[in-house]
């Protein structure tokens, strides 16, 4: 049997679609009363865009042809080529019908005849036709909903059961595994009262030894009532060990109903490679590796169109040509590898290709073109790749369906980090390039580390947490005036979790927990560690909504509310009350009047950032922070800040290259730059005022008035 006889399959895949043509509905009706329609738009593109790719996978060419067709009129709309006019609206949200009820499974699907119709009406407004008739379609028998599962269809053995119903019972059992650690605090309670109990009555008895037989009667009655007491707590807390244990397998059974392999994604990535091989001339062979592995259904759902993205660009940009491959030195045919593998707690996908690795000439045009990178770059290697991350970056020199479109790898990066995983890019001239996506294995069940800050108690994901610290036991020093720890002979920033949550009162940090963020280290210090805990995790509610660096919460044991921190969000925390009290927010001097100077720090080292932010508002100036030249450069297309100071050594662009990049800006022509290097040799310095920095400072001998007066020298105020 063949994928798209599997109706498991088939059924996710009508959900994907009719899910995007939904929003794609819904998203039309605001287009023509939405202020900013190019806003709106811009996500409407990539719905049209999905839904594309699940058709090529479904292999219906009726539907593909149609949403090609809305992309193209999508991108006419985005571009302002083409306006927002009711009857454009009409002809979208016609397309919109025609692709819902087109779909398998519904016993009356609209005929191959309307659907090309419909994908002639689209191509007559895309040339400019403003007098195009709608094709209208009226099924003749209602549609059949095979998604409806709460109504259980029964297959031989097999039930098929919805997933939010698995969730659900993943909260009771959550909710049941709190009643249990509660009756197991109780039952400890009752074991230590009963133990006194006992051991009282027995001193009674022997201070009264010469008291009468209806005493004695009487004590060795209650000493008697104490031992079963003493029993029943005892089966009790068996009975609660072995709830602990059935709890934890209905846990499991529930989060094994929500798992599923990764093979329902990727059955119809072969379809997907063929079509794109054959629409560019390309002999491509497909291999899928570990399609047994499983994740849950939510996670793999999540990241199933970033998957088809990587197929989709590895045979379109990765693959060659067979006369190249052979030109080569290669086999005509080549060849894209998906694999799945479990590692831990997660789970690593990696789609690779043969090919001929990242053409880093035409990245590096695209991204000057884009201004993204000075003329003059040399960037080039890891630092380079990751521009293929930015938003509507395209290296193809024409539209096709599958390229050109602005629509890629920053969909793929967005999908993978919003499920708290991670994505990576490898590539090797002449052997091909490999894209690697890390994956949480589960939402539902989280194992997290437990943490003590002040008088409250947060929950940390496991998986985002590189290694626990003692305190006591590390180095621990400053590094201009802001804390460090030296892990492995790294020097990591030091920062306050309580301060950056908000937590008050009494603090006496002993521990640390070093979290990973892209490719640097962060050490959260906290007052101890409490061990882990597997947690089944609820989000908070429309009541409270969304509340800052929190993702989620549950109840322990005491009825106390335990919050799960969001990693990915306290990464990028640049607040200066995240700073150990060893750093000073006071900066000698007045405070500026009117308003306030603003100045772009840019540096890579998140201590010495937040150090330079914190000295300079305390001085009276707004400050805005990048992380990197790269990160320096993409602000230079707002209005021009005051002054900028900058680091020297930085991933990606380096201070020199960022300082003649302002100088060539127009607007920040002459906005002062201070350089603030630990590079000191004459020819550094020389260097940087070449490149036409203002003022040139040491890391080594740094000094807070020193910064503060130069930068005031320098603005004016």
């Amino acid at each position: 049997m063949s994928w798209a006889d599997d109706p498991e399959l088939l059924a996710t895949f009508r959900a994907e679609v009719e899910e995007r043509v939904a929003s794609l509905s819904a998203g039309l009706l605001q287009l023509e009363t939405h202020p900013s329609p190019r806003q709106v738009v811009a996500g409407l593109f990539r719905d049209a865009h999905t839904v594309k790719g699940s058709a090529r996978m479904l292999g219906l060419s009726g539907v593909l042809a149609v949403a090609h067709r809305c992309e193209d009129l999508l991108g006419a709309l985005r571009d302002g080529r083409l306006p927002v006019r009711p009857d454009v609206i009409s002809v979208l949200l016609a397309a919109c019908d025609g692709m819902t009820n087109s779909l398998p499974g519904l016993e009356d699907p609209v005929p191959d005849e309307h659907l090309t119709a419909l994908a002639d009406a689209l191509e007559r407004v895309l040339a400019g036709d403003e007098a195009v008739d709608v094709p209208h379609w009226e099924p003749a028998a209602p549609l059949v909903d095979d998604d409806d599962y709460d109504t259980r269809h029964r297959s031989g053995d097999s039930v098929r059961v919805a997933t939010t119903k698995v969730y659900e019972l993943l909260d009771v059992v959550g909710e049941a595994e709190l009643d249990a650690r509660r009756v197991e605090r109780a039952s400890a309670a009752l074991d230590t009262v009963t133990a006194e109990q006992s051991r009282w009555l027995r001193t009674l008895r022997d201070a009264v030894a010469d008291a009468g037989p209806d005493t004695q009667l009487a004590l060795n009655r209650l000493l008697a009532l104490g031992d079963q007491l003493t029993g029943a707590a005892r089966d009790l807390r068996e009975l609660v060990d072995d709830a602990h244990g059935r709890l934890a397998q209905v846990r499991d059974g529930a989060m094994g109903l929500a798992m599923v392999p990764v093979r329902r994604v990727v059955a119809g990535l072969p379809r997907v490679v063929r079509d794109v091989a054959a629409t560019g001339g390309k002999d491509v062979e497909l291999r899928l590796v570990g399609e047994d592995v499983e994740l849950d259904k939510q996670v793999l759902d999540g990241v199933s169109d970033a998957l088809k993205h990587l197929v989709v660009n590895a045979v379109d940009h990765g693959c060659e040509s067979a006369e190249d491959r052979v030109a080569a030195g290669k086999p005509p045919r080549a060849v894209v590898t998906v694999t799945a593998r479990s590692s831990g707690g997660t789970v690593v996908l990696d789609v690779s290709d043969d090919g001929a690795g990242i053409d880093e000439d035409a990245l590096r045009a695209v991204a000057i073109r884009r201004g993204l990178l000075p003329s003059d770059t040399t960037l080039s290697g890891p630092a380079l790749w990751q521009l293929l991350f930015q938003p509507a970056l395209s290296t193809s020199t024409e539209v096709t369906e599958t390229s050109g479109r602005g629509v890629g790898l920053d969909v793929v990066r967005t999908a993978v980090e919003s499920l708290g995983g991670a994505v990576d890019v490898s590539s090797t001239p002449g052997a091909g390039t490999t894209f690697t996506l890390t994956l949480p294995v589960t939402l539902g069940v989280l194992r997290c580390l437990i943490a003590r800050v002040g008088n409250e108690r947060y929950a940390l994901p496991v998986p985002g947490v590189v290694e626990s610290v003692s305190l006591k036991d590390a180095t621990v020093h400053a590094l201009a005036g802001s804390p460090v720890v030296v892990r492995h002979g790294a020097t990591l920033p030091l920062l306050d979790l309580g301060a950056a949550l908000g937590v008050t009162g009494e603090r006496e940090p002993r521990a640390a927990v070093v979290v990973r963020h892209a490719d640097r280290q962060v050490a959260w210090a906290v007052d101890r560690l409490e061990g882990e805990l597997e947690l089944v995790v609820k989000d908070l509610g429309p009541f409270l909504g969304r509340l800052p660096l929190i993702s989620g919460a549950t109840i322990d044991g005491d009825g106390t509310v335990l919050c799960l921190v969001d990693l990915r969000q306290l990464a990028t925390v640049t607040t200066a009350s995240v700073a150990l009290p060893a750093i000073t927010a006071e900066a000698p001097g007045r405070e500026p009047v009117g308003r306030k100077p603003r100045v772009l720090v840019v540096e890579d080292s998140v201590g010495v950032r937040e150090l330079e932010r914190v000295i300079l508002e305390g001085a009276g100036y707004e400050v805005v922070t990048a992380v990197d030249g790269l990160d320096g450069a993409s602000r230079l297309t707002g209005d021009p800040a005051d002054l900028v100071v900058s680091d020297v050594e930085m991933p990606g662009m380096d201070g020199y290259t960022l300082t003649r990049t302002i100088r060539r800006t127009r607007g920040w022509e002459q906005v002062p730059v201070v350089i603030m290097t630990s590079r000191g040799s004459e020819d550094d310095q020389r260097a940087g005022l070449d490149a036409g920095a203002s003022a040139y400072l040491l890391k080594t001998e740094f000094d807070q008035n020193q910064l503060v007066e130069t930068v005031r020298r320098l603005i004016g105020r």
